[in-house]
């Protein structure tokens, strides 16, 4: 399968406590990228911030991933508004205006003017609290209130949308 420019690469749970905690709050997918080519990926992680890698290691520290293809025909805009992110800090507290991105706050921002992806109200919970007692510990390090209802993005929903084609599993 021939990955394409702007395509995104979505990443299911890998079962680490953040996974668990964030796929418990809003669904399967955990993480996902942007496809510069066929061989390179610009990503938002915890561990680099905004960065560009080769495909093989996004593969390699993320595990398998489904491509979807955006339905549009301005993929080089959308390159080129990912591009000018790279370097940027992680948004650890997902705040809307929190300092760095999130991924799929990225993603959004990638293709601001081509495919809106509406935002959420973001959610913390379990499925038995509002606010997961892991998403309690983790704001409580940070100093800050948990966001519960701010808007924002994450990879399931915008997985969802009718302006993505699914093609395949690498």
């Amino acid at each position: 399968m021939k990955i394409k420019a702007a395509d995104l690469l979505f990443v299911r749970n890998q079962h680490d406590d953040l996974d668990e905690a964030i796929a418990a709050a809003t669904g399967d997918y955990i993480h996902v990228g942007i496809a510069l080519d066929n061989y390179s990926v610009i990503h938002a992680s915890g561990r680099y911030g905004v960065v560009i890698q080769s495909l093989t290691e996004f593969i390699e520290n993320s595990g398998h991933a489904d491509i979807y293809r955006p339905m549009t025909n301005q993929v080089d805009r959308v390159i080129s508004q990912v591009q000018a992110f790279e370097g940027l800090p992680y948004n650890f507290s997902f705040y809307p205006d929190g300092p760095g991105l999130y991924c799929s706050q990225l993603v959004a921002l990638a293709f601001k003017g081509v495919i809106t992806f509406n935002e959420q109200p973001m959610q913390f919970g379990d499925g038995q609290h509002d606010i997961s007692d892991f998403w309690l510990n983790y704001y409580f390090k940070l100093g800050l209130a948990v966001p519960l209802n701010q808007p924002g993005t994450n990879p399931t929903d915008m997985s969802h949308s009718d302006q993505l084609e699914y093609i395949g599993r690498i």
